[in-house]
């Protein structure tokens, strides 16, 4: 008398702990036996025979859940689809530790929630690859309530305000502006070297800006409609010229490289630009630039192995940038 004996199993319950104890004890090289299967239950106080177990997992199979018996004495039961694989979820982790705008605790928390997306056993080697200590990370505690307010702003064209804040040289944070509000109308959020920030329009300015997104306190929703996007704004443009925080000329720029930066030249501008040998150890480049200090310092690192051959008004504009810098070094 399995499942019709009222009081001795809860047939319902039954086959939800049943599927969150294959989430959690099982994947394609690890099965769940059933005996464990049956000491769970009973533990979790709804008993049940071995018939009902098999009407269950049927059931769960029926409902599109992927469970296969294992190859391993004794057999268990793998629970195969899962929402994201290990490779996924490492991306995800990997993404998260990166990201300098989630405080520490909160990666750590965000981090154990992407581990129960999969097996224990799994966990266990995803936890095994996390270093993330090294990484400056904010210690501004209100990211998460700052990013779901800009959320909602956006999704209802509804304006917000805040204060805005700068480090200061005691390591302590001073409110911009004295901490007098600012408003703005916001349009998205870009994430940009591991940094968030919300695009919108500032009134104050009369023109579409950017903030730190992780700089933002007492970030709130206004009564007041959004002012609409230009129509001549372009987001994606914007992002491509602003980030970096400094906009300058787009100029087309033939640069001559030593061979061994072939791949940071592609990196930077993609594989779509011409390119061409130049000699043995070398190779000409034809790429667009927005010719500001992030691009200058970028071509820096690279000392004499990468140099702007035209047009000469470049090159000599970065020479006279170099020469600034060596003057205020004496």
């Amino acid at each position: 008398m399995e499942d019709c004996m009222a009081g001795t199993e809860q047939p319902r319950l039954k086959i939800l702990y049943l599927l969150k104890l294959l989430k959690e004890e099982s994947d394609e090289d690890h099965g769940v036996p059933m005996k464990r299967i049956l000491s769970y239950l009973e533990q979790a106080g709804v008993p049940a025979e071995r018939k009902s177990i098999y009407r269950d997992i049927e059931t769960l199979k029926g409902f599109g859940y992927e469970i296969e018996k294992s190859h391993e004495r004794p057999v268990g039961y793998c629970l195969l689809n899962r929402s994201f694989d290990i490779a996924e979820l490492k991306f995800l982790v990997d993404a998260v530790q990166a990201a300098q705008f989630i405080p520490e605790d909160m990666t750590d928390n965000l981090i154990r929630k992407l581990e129960r997306e999969t097996s224990r056993t799994k966990a266990v080697e995803l936890r095994r690859q996390v270093h993330y200590s090294g990484h400056v990370k904010t210690k501004n505690d209100h990211v998460y309530y700052t990013t779901g307010t800009l959320h909602d702003a956006i999704n209802h064209n509804v304006r917000v305000t805040f204060t805005y804040i700068d480090y200061n040289i005691e390591k302590g944070i001073t409110p911009r502006r004295a901490g007098e509000a600012y408003e703005i109308s916001p349009y998205a959020l870009v994430w940009n070297d591991d940094k968030y920030y919300v695009v919108g329009y500032y009134e104050r300015y009369g023109k579409v800006c950017n903030f730190r997104v992780d700089r933002m306190k007492s970030v709130t929703c206004s009564k007041l409609a959004s002012v609409p996007m230009p129509d001549d704004f372009d987001l994606d443009r914007y992002i491509r010229n602003e980030f970096g925080m400094f906009t300058g000329e787009t100029v087309s720029i033939d640069l001559h490289c030593d061979n061994s930066l072939a791949n940071a030249v592609l990196d930077r501008f993609g594989t779509g630009i011409p390119i061409h040998r130049d000699g043995p150890d070398s190779f000409m480049a034809h790429v667009q630039a927005i010719t500001s200090p992030v691009f200058y310092s970028w071509l820096f690192q690279f000392g004499g192995r990468a140099k702007i051959i035209k047009p000469a008004r470049i090159a000599e504009e970065y020479r006279r940038m170099v020469e600034d810098v060596l003057r205020s070094m004496v």
